[in-house]
């Protein structure tokens, strides 16, 4: 006869914040072996577990059509030896698949699953779901590892026991088998995949979604997603909290960024835009290659010139003014008669990227940079293609070529370090992730070791 399965929905009625809720396939063995003459896992897993002072809040029991009275055996033997309360046992059938087909790997996670979504409206905050992974069939002792190693069920833990008939000096019967550690790896893989596409927004939604805590390597993710964003306060704040030893090197990096250094700015937007070729976001990438040359071309003039010269169109006429008094009028001459690539002369009306571009070719000490700067022109007028023609952009004609020019460039104009600046940082968060795992698995791989 089948057992009268007690609803799914049912919740008992227990004041416990923090408690344990055993769920786990019901065996030929449980709740005692004929074979060992000892009891099965289950009743050995709820010993264990009272033996700890874990209080027993819900013990959920799955069982095929073969094992119905086994079931109803161990809910007997854990309500009479355990002093379990009898509303606290349930037991349900699996579904008529299941039963057919125990050995279906997919029936079994199913089934697993189906049952988590019943249980987590009993469970509370604190409370921790116990997996038996040592009764049923091989496919159903596994779907519990499989959940747990996936994500699924984060506030759990997986345990096993040992056939009191094998086992071998100093090893425990009951003992934890937790695959979170597995979980851990997966998901560090991940994020350290992120961070060197220098995606550290999704590597922080990996993060939080994961098991791996560190409060300093969320500070750094977002130092580096508030950094690559050109929102440099944001990125500062966010070391708040980080132990100066870590945060000391980056507040530093940051400072001249906040400050407004103009020299450190065209370093970073090269970065920023190297970040996005490297990414293949082509079109993003001739944004920032337009907005870059324009930089350099305005560092030039205002910086290394010293001429108070802006593209505000507020500025204008204060600009052409600046531009009118330079040798006695010999550079606004020189820019009345300037032609651009097409032929056509400059427009005199406003001071654009060609007005910055034919001031530089003025000076004749910026001779050797001015054939790096005119051959930027091609790929920003792509750019401009781009986003005023709807034009898409799938790769970058001679990128190689293009990359040796920036480089050049940015050297002699900025100064560029020779290592990428969020590449140092992405190695930085790297190294933190893997000494966060070594913390993180200790305690799993020290109690292993004990056994």
């Amino acid at each position: 006869p089948h057992p009268k399965a007690r609803s799914p929905s049912f919740t008992p009625n227990l004041k416990s914040t923090m408690a344990s809720i055993i769920l786990s396939f019901v065996g030929s063995q449980d709740p005692y072996s004929n074979h060992t003459k000892k009891t099965g896992s289950i009743v050995n897993l709820v010993n264990y577990l009272q033996e700890q002072s874990h209080e027993i809040k819900r013990v959920v029991l799955l069982y095929t059509e073969e094992t119905a009275q086994n079931a109803i055996d161990t809910q007997h033997w854990l309500v009479s030896e355990h002093n379990l309360p009898e509303e606290a046992v349930t037991i349900f059938s699996v579904s008529e698949a299941l039963s057919i087909d125990p050995i279906n790997q997919y029936l079994a996670v199913q089934e697993v699953r189906r049952t988590l979504e019943i249980i987590r409206q009993d469970q509370a905050g604190l409370d921790t779901l116990e997996f038996n992974a040592s009764s049923g069939t091989p496919a159903m002792k596994s779907s519990w590892g499989i959940l747990q190693a996936s994500g699924y069920v984060p506030q759990s833990r997986l345990w096993q026991v040992r056939n009191p008939d094998q086992m071998k000096p100093g090893q425990q019967l009951v003992f934890r088998d937790d695959l979170n550690v597995l979980k851990n790896e997966f998901d560090l893989q991940v994020i350290k995949q992120q961070v060197q596409d220098y995606n550290y927004s999704g590597a922080l939604i990996t993060l939080n979604a994961s098991q791996i805590n560190s409060p300093v390597v969320k500070a750094m993710l977002e130092y580096g997603y508030y950094r690559i964003s050109m929102d440099f306060n944001s990125a500062f704040s966010s070391l708040d909290g980080v132990p100066v030893v870590i945060a000391a090197e980056w507040v530093q990096e940051i400072a001249p960024l906040r400050q407004g250094d103009k020299q450190v700015l065209l370093q970073e937007a090269y970065f920023n835009a190297l970040i996005r070729l490297q990414n293949r976001r082509y079109a993003d990438f001739l944004v920032s290659l337009f907005k870059l040359q324009e930089q350099v071309l305005y560092f030039l003039v205002q910086q290394k010139l010293g001429l108070t010269v802006s593209g505000n169109p507020a500025l204008k006429s204060q600009s052409w003014q600046v531009i009118r008094q330079v040798e006695g009028g010999n550079l606004y001459r020189f820019l009345q008669g300037y032609r651009l690539p097409g032929g056509d002369l400059l427009d005199l009306n406003r001071i654009s990227r060609y007005t910055l571009q034919a001031i530089v070719e003025y000076y004749p000490q910026y001779s050797t940079l001015l054939p790096l700067i005119q051959e930027l022109n091609q790929y920003c007028e792509l750019r401009n293609e781009s986003v005023h023609g709807f034009v898409g952009v799938s790769e970058i004609a001679d990128e190689t070529r293009l990359l040796a020019t920036l480089s050049k460039l940015m050297k002699r104009v900025a100064g560029i370090p020779d290592v990428h600046s969020f590449d140092r940082l992405n190695q930085h968060i790297c190294d933190l992730l893997d000494r966060t795992l070594q913390v993180t698995e200790a305690p799993v791989v020290a109690a292993i070791a004990d056994l």
